[in-house]
């Protein structure tokens, strides 16, 4: 994680946080080549694609979290995009329901694959949120940015509900606004109701949380002692 204050006195931050994430994604992506290699087979080629859209919340929180020069507006939709797309980097985690044996290689194998695949996901979507957080920092104060962060997980908790067992995904809110809000609603009106929902959205913001916050003291006692 990089403390995006610092990031904006030093673009080299921003640089080699993004570089050791891209060496992080870059595990999952040899592994599913050397099962190309091994099997002839394509299968779990939809991690090339889950990885690029774990990808699209970086982009736009270096946007969101850029200087003042920059103007309000483009940080502003670049925030709220940043909210909507940040579950596609998590959600790579339930792609482990795929882990079945397939005869074509040792189930171990696709398990390291899978497992790479999730936690190169959580560790660029959490880095966002750090990044965010630390913006709101600046602008809002302490108590503010921890509200923040978690509203954040927790959105992102809900966010991989909404994908892996209702099937929306992050455009569909672009391009079918009505439709998805038509679904959720019922949500917020009878959450009693759509109680598996929720308890599902609280334990993956659960999870997040619990290894958010040890990454989090990290980095930020790594950037105190750099000071």
């Amino acid at each position: 994680m990089a403390d995006v204050p610092g990031q904006r006195q030093n673009p080299t931050a921003f640089a080699r946080t993004a570089a050791s994430l891209a060496a992080l994604s870059l595990l999952p992506c040899l592994l599913w080549l050397g099962r190309i290699a091994y099997t002839g087979h394509l299968t779990y080629a939809h991690v090339l694609w889950n990885l690029f859209l774990a990808w699209v919340p970086v982009l736009l929180a270096w946007v969101a979290a850029r200087p003042a020069s920059t103007p309000l507006w483009v940080r502003a939709w670049a925030a709220v995009g940043w909210l909507v797309f940040l579950p596609n980097s998590p959600y790579l985690i339930t792609d482990l329901i795929h882990l079945r044996p397939s005869g074509q290689i040792p189930l171990l194998y696709d398990g390291l694959l899978l497992f790479s695949l999730g936690l190169s996901g959580l560790v660029i979507g959490l880095t966002t949120v750090f990044w965010m957080e630390q913006a709101v920092a600046t602008r809002f104060g302490r108590w503010v940015r921890l509200a923040f962060s978690l509203g954040a997980m927790g959105m992102a908790g809900f966010g991989v509900y909404v994908g892996r067992f209702l099937r929306w995904n992050s455009w569909d809110i672009v391009f079918r606004p009505v439709a998805v809000v038509r679904e959720l609603v019922p949500y917020a009106l009878h959450p009693l109701f759509h109680w598996r929902g929720w308890a599902v959205a609280a334990l993956f913001t659960l999870l997040f949380a619990s290894v958010y916050w040890p990454l989090r003291a990290l980095a930020l006692s790594h950037s105190e002692g750099s000071a």
